[in-house]
């Protein structure tokens, strides 16, 4: 009767228990399905051109692994990315594939919503435009605003074309004079009350005021006049 040598039985039982306890593991963790939102990268964006319109800033991405992988993805793991290089100004449309999302190894991508992207562009503008002081308020009584000066007097904005055509003048935040006696000044916002605007030169200005004692002249007809010594006179 033959007999067979057996070498290394305790490697061989070994791996026998780690394959089992793999199995085991691989068995135990099922495929789950789960929908997400995740944020939306626009990269490459040319110069010259503006964003114009509503943006989406996350979108619904569904993803496919194991369950212990899922239960632990957070949004940040997963991004949504979209190539603008060589877009055009106008209304364009951008596919959202599985193919543009990352994700971590072990995770599949199944479904983007929605399917595409509207963006539209437009070309880059500027204009050089007035700054106007905004004033409220009032002095004490017996004094009045003599004058108004702002600094810079003039800025230049940069923005979307149809959004700078438009624009004439831009507003400083609102300085207040109530109750005041004196000069005012006071460093204050630009406000150009358009998100697709920016300002070139700063966003600060310094808004003076001047505040001064208000003086009053009345004209007397027929009022005798009595002067020291012998002299008198009257006024006319």
């Amino acid at each position: 009767m033959a007999r067979f040598k057996v070498r290394h039985v305790g490697l061989k039982l070994l791996s026998i228990v780690v394959a089992t306890l793999l199995w085991l593991v691989v068995t135990g963790d099922p495929v789950v399905e789960r929908t997400m939102r995740v944020g939306l990268e626009l990269q490459r964006a040319p110069d010259g051109l503006e964003l114009v319109g509503a943006v989406p800033d996350t979108v619904a991405v569904r993803v496919r692994g194991p369950a212990s992988r899922l239960s632990g993805l957070a949004p940040a793991d997963v991004s949504a990315v979209v190539d603008l290089d060589g877009v055009r100004a106008g209304r364009r449309l951008f596919p959202l594939t599985p193919a543009q999302v990352t994700v971590p190894f072990g995770v599949d991508v199944m479904q983007v919503t929605p399917p595409a992207l509207p963006l539209a562009f437009e070309a880059t503008a500027s204009a050089v435009v007035p700054v106007r002081p905004r004033v409220e308020g009032t002095p004490v009584p017996g004094h009045s605003v003599t004058n108004v000066s702002v600094t810079p007097s003039q800025v230049r904005v940069e923005g979307p074309e149809s959004v700078v055509r438009g624009l004439t003048e831009v507003f400083t935040e609102v300085v207040s004079v109530e109750r005041a006696t004196s000069l005012v000044r006071e460093a204050v916002t630009i406000d150009t009350s358009e998100s697709a605007l920016r300002l070139t030169g700063g966003a600060t200005a310094v808004v003076t005021i001047t505040i001064a004692a208000d003086t009053t002249e009345r004209t007397l007809t027929g009022v005798a006049i009595h002067l020291r010594g012998r002299a008198t006179g009257r006024l006319l």
